[in-house]
């Protein structure tokens, strides 16, 4: 039934059919960006779905003429969001790689210095434990970079496989023969931290670096990164989110957030997954890469985020956005 009323109400529409449906269906203004450039925004640079995505931080009239329709909200106010969203979006990537690659490191570190392992017997035993994964490395054997190193360290036969009337030739993996610092290159960040935890309820005298009430928000962070996913198109609080101790006493130990700053911004979704990014890279990632990206970080919140905060500052402009990122500036400067 949805799809068949998504069908019906929500027809396609060109740019200028979107741009007027913004203005008088949600009150959205234009004099900033005019409706001209906006249908050029639609046209060449960005879609509807994600740039309206970000109205989500503004209120709406509750009552009267405008009723339904949103208060105070230029469109150039969506595109600034965007934009930024772009360019946290870059950075944030690039510090989640960094704490995965540390993270893969010291694995192999404490693998190293471990008698008891060989390498082998441990991948065995994960992939016995996680066949879903196997399954995953099988549809990785076409790839240019990891199909040589499947061929090499897993036993790989062709079948055929039977859907319907349909048949077609399939990969599939029938013994393991890999050790785990091949198995890193394989698998990713998500399906690591399985391995990384396996390992330790394996070996109770190994101590991870960081426990996943961190590392699964962070996991999350990277993946909407890495998809191109909107990060700020909804900064209010969630009942969901819940901030791990460690990470509420990480941001307690900043003097210039009040607890009452910290209870309400932690409890917001993106600002709570970009805080667990930011205590793991202070403990995890090396200090001559954590002190070059954490420069890059802070000179994009004090400089291109700064550019238009006219937008969201002042008796008109619009609190939940604007105390977000005086939050997120508040943390990074305790940290440069």
């Amino acid at each position: 039934m949805g799809k068949i009323e998504n069908f019906r109400n929500k027809p396609k529409k060109t740019a200028v059919e979107l741009v007027q449906m913004l203005r008088d269906e949600k009150g959205i203004q234009f004099n900033i960006m005019s409706e001209e450039q906006a249908v050029e925004y639609f046209s060449r640079r960005n879609n509807y779905l994600r740039t309206a995505s970000y109205r989500k931080n503004y209120p709406k009239h509750i009552a009267g003429p405008n009723e339904g329709k949103y208060i105070n909200l230029e469109f150039a106010y969506l595109t600034e969001l965007s934009t930024l969203d772009f360019y946290l979006r870059e950075i944030l990537l690039e510090m989640c790689i960094d704490v995965e690659h540390d993270l893969k490191v010291s694995l192999l570190r404490e693998l190293e210095a471990d008698s008891d392992e060989d390498g082998y017997a441990l991948v065995r035993d994960f992939l016995a434990q996680n066949p879903e994964i196997l399954s995953s490395i099988e549809r990785k054997t076409d790839a240019s970079f990891t199909g040589e190193l499947i061929e090499k360290y897993f036993g790989v036969c062709s079948v055929f496989s039977a859907q319907g009337t349909q048949s077609y030739l399939t990969t599939r993996i029938y013994s393991v023969d890999c050790p785990i610092w091949v198995l890193e290159e394989l698998i990713g960040f998500g399906e690591f931290l399985r391995l990384y935890h396996f390992y330790a309820e394996r070996n109770p005298q190994f101590k991870p670096l960081m426990n996943q009430r961190v590392l699964n928000p962070v996991k999350s962070l990277r993946n909407a990164c890495a998809h191109n996913n909107c990060l700020l198109n909804v900064l209010s609080r969630t009942s969901t989110t819940k901030p791990s101790p460690e990470v509420s006493a990480f941001v307690a130990s900043f003097d210039n957030i009040s607890a009452g700053e910290r209870r309400s911004k932690l409890t917001s979704r993106p600002m709570f997954e970009i805080v667990c990014l930011l205590y793991a890279y202070t403990k995890i990632v090396s200090p001559s890469v954590k002190k070059r990206r954490m420069a890059q970080l802070s000179e994009l919140i004090r400089g291109r985020l700064q550019k238009h905060m006219d937008y969201f500052d002042g008796p008109t402009g619009n609190k939940l956005v604007a105390t977000s990122f005086d939050f997120l500036k508040k943390v990074v400067d305790n940290l440069i």
